[in-house]
């Protein structure tokens, strides 16, 4: 049985066999970042950005798996990673996993006018994220699955922090900056955001307010 928790190495025919048939969902100038492989799978490539760096030691793609099994344990649905790679001929580490089955906030908002609702429950899963001490860097609506239950999950999941306390005043500022980066996001959590201060709240972690008067912006 392979250990879950080492790279396996993959080449160059193996990865081939891997990914035929596959759609590159994701990629930039330096190349492929995911790819949606033609058995459900998917399958997610990292690059170290610099020569010396954390990443040597723990790559991304290890920080993905231990991520994912932290969120499980905290009863936040998320991705199931089945195995971790190593790539050579790509110089790339990668993970193979099972994706999260629901659909974006995104998708749900896009499809839904107004959609005061879905903020308001976005609200009291941040909540929720903060108070149990879970910063997540990259924070939008298109990595926040809403699972078939209803429930919120996590995708994308590798730039993650999970702290011992509730996140600080000036985390919560941060987190939300980011969201706030991408205005299809932003601009609706402004127009909720007494629905969304309200539901925050209700996750046992007032909204500091000092990411109110964020909000409050223009």
């Amino acid at each position: 049985m392979h250990d879950k928790t080492r790279h396996q190495r993959l080449a160059a025919t193996a990865y081939d066999a891997l990914v035929a048939g596959g759609r590159v969902l994701e990629a930039d100038h330096h190349g492929t970042k995911l790819i949606a492989l033609g058995d459900g799978r998917y399958l997610k490539l990292f690059r170290r950005k610099r020569l010396l760096s954390s990443a040597l030691m723990r790559p991304y793609s290890w920080r993905f798996q231990r991520n994912a099994r932290r969120l499980g344990e905290l009863g936040i649905p998320t991705v199931a990673p089945e195995a971790l790679l190593r790539i050579p001929h790509l110089r790339r580490t990668a993970v193979l996993y099972q994706p999260l089955a629901g659909r974006t906030l995104r998708e749900l908002l896009d499809a839904e006018p107004g959609g005061e609702r879905w903020i308001a429950e976005f609200g009291r899963f941040l909540g929720q994220l903060h108070r149990q001490g879970v910063y997540f860097r990259s924070l939008h609506f298109g990595n926040l699955v809403v699972t078939e239950t209803g429930a919120f999950g996590l995708i994308d999941i590798a730039d993650l922090d999970f702290r011992a306390a509730p996140l600080s005043a000036a985390l919560v500022v941060r987190n939300l900056r980011h969201l706030l980066r991408y205005p299809q996001d932003g601009d609706r959590v402004r127009a909720a955001r007494e629905a969304f201060r309200a539901a925050y709240d209700q996750a046992g972690q007032a909204l500091p307010d000092s990411a109110t008067a964020l909000l409050a912006l223009p």
